[in-house]
């Protein structure tokens, strides 16, 4: 790439992945940009990205745009590198395709699986990320990275123990798909976790 888009921080990429993920769901309120996982693949294929961008009420909007502000944030404080952005912009569309698994959702929108899918990939970087002195105010750890992902993965098992399609959250006033949860963070590790190892097979001298 040529020109100043080139010269982006890891960082910076990760922050313009969250722009685009937040800034069109101040403009979105089409119904037809909703996924259906009980129709399969029989959809129009942009509906992996636009549900995303969907929301049922302006308090779930509100809470989405405040942690995906946050989400922004940590990657930032963590200094992630270029695949950690890539991986997080990979898993949006793959965390929806994931959701086709039950056929019981007729519909679902929102970006929580996505947010899901990159506190995952924090956590896969904070894991896997040499041991060694980093700059003040970085956060850092293996073991931070490990809480983190345990974290959430335990908060997936217990917000669905009986594998419900929808659950009612009454302080968002509607049903959450708990699935996309547990497909985003897993989802979100996977693509992750298989990003570094290529980087590091092409890094690694032949």
């Amino acid at each position: 790439m040529i020109g100043p888009m080139s010269r982006l921080s890891g960082a910076q990429w990760w922050a313009c992945v969250g722009l685009i993920l937040g800034l069109p769901t101040l403009l979105a309120h089409d119904a037809t940009w909703a996924l259906h996982p009980s129709q399969g693949l029989h959809q129009n294929p942009l509906n992996f990205w636009t549900c995303a961008w969907v929301h049922a009420n302006a308090r779930h909007l509100l809470v989405n745009l405040g942690a995906l502000s946050l989400m922004i944030v940590l990657g930032w404080a963590c200094q992630l590198p270029g695949t950690g952005a890539l991986a997080w912009f990979l898993a949006w569309p793959l965390t929806h395709l994931a959701l086709l698994l039950d056929p019981r959702l007729d519909h679902y929108f929102g970006m929580s699986g996505v947010l899901h899918a990159g506190i995952a990939v924090i956590a896969v970087h904070l894991i896997v990320q040499p041991r060694q002195p980093h700059p003040p105010g970085r956060i850092s750890g293996p073991l931070i990275g490990w809480a983190v992902l345990g974290g959430v993965l335990l908060k997936c098992a217990l917000e669905n123990p009986t594998l419900k399609p929808l659950v009612f959250r009454s302080d968002l006033a509607m049903n959450v798909a708990p699935l996309s949860h547990l497909a985003g963070t897993l989802v979100g590790a996977l693509v992750a976790t298989a990003l570094l190892n290529r980087h590091r097979r092409a890094q690694s001298p032949p």
